[in-house]
């Protein structure tokens, strides 16, 4: 369209029952807070970073869970990141989404998938 820039800026956003809980879920997957917005001294919206992701978690028990965010690495790094998380005692489940992926589930049901073209070699 005329007088629009071509570069959008996506953040995505996951409703979550309780941020605090699920930053340390996310903190524990390698992301850092970025900034946060609370209520009465509770957060009810932040933002978590990591390596050019940026994702809004959001307080609402009602909506909490059903998210996904299809994240593609570069070849190798999906098996890096499954060992990190392995020792972090995090699961991470084998799923196929038309293509293998290695899937990780926060506390409130929202998935994060994981791909790269590794995957497609086992």
């Amino acid at each position: 369209m005329p007088g629009e820039s071509s570069d959008w800026f996506v953040r995505p956003v996951f409703f979550v029952s309780d941020c605090e809980s699920a930053l340390h879920f996310y903190e524990a997957l390698g992301f850092r807070e970025a900034w946060r917005h609370d209520d009465g001294g509770v957060p009810v919206a932040l933002q978590v970073n990591q390596r050019g992701i940026e994702l809004i978690l959001n307080r609402d028990a009602k909506r909490a869970g059903g998210g996904r965010l299809f994240v593609s690495l570069q070849r190798g790094e999906v098996g890096r990141l499954v060992e990190t998380l392995a020792e972090r005692g995090i699961t991470v489940r084998d799923e196929s989404w038309g293509m293998p992926v290695k899937s990780v589930r926060d506390p409130d049901d929202n998935d994060l998938l994981f791909y790269d073209d590794d995957l497609e070699q086992r």
